[in-house]
């Protein structure tokens, strides 16, 4: 049985968020939990809500805080560290830094809804608890 994976979006540009939720909508198994606008309403999120999101999707360009920086305070964070986060951004000139940081995986962001949908049902199919980091994969 496969479990629904209720995820965090982390992303700033308004056409962008719906974009994702277009994209999502189409990925059996998954919910989104909800939407964060930049890093710092991010951490604010994650240490209000009740219950955590199984996974975050996290743009690397935001105003406010970035998503690497906020990618580093998840995972220093106890309460958040397990939670996998995958990097979203137009360009690959950041993986090797987010992965640095603890970036389970990285998305070049496609330009159709139903490419991105394919690469996130890639990436919810993942059981992180039982791979390593997919350090380096780029989807």
């Amino acid at each position: 049985m496969t479990l629904v994976k209720g995820i965090l979006l982390v992303e700033d540009d308004i056409e962008d968020q719906e974009f994702f939720i277009e994209a999502i909508s189409d990925v059996n198994h998954a919910v989104l939990h909800g939407i964060a606008a930049n890093g710092k309403e991010a951490l604010e999120k994650l240490a209000t809500t009740p219950i955590l999101p199984d996974i975050i999707f996290m743009d690397i360009r935001m105003p406010v805080m970035d998503g690497l920086e906020c990618l580093a305070a998840i995972i220093r964070n106890p309460i958040t560290t397990n939670i996998p986060v995958i990097m979203l951004s137009n360009s690959l000139d950041q993986v090797a830094e987010a992965n640095s940081i603890g970036a389970m995986a990285f998305i070049k962001k496609p330009t159709l809804p139903t490419v991105l949908g394919s690469k996130l049902s890639q990436i919810l199919n993942v059981n992180f608890t039982k791979v390593a980091p997919l350090h380096s994969r780029v989807f």
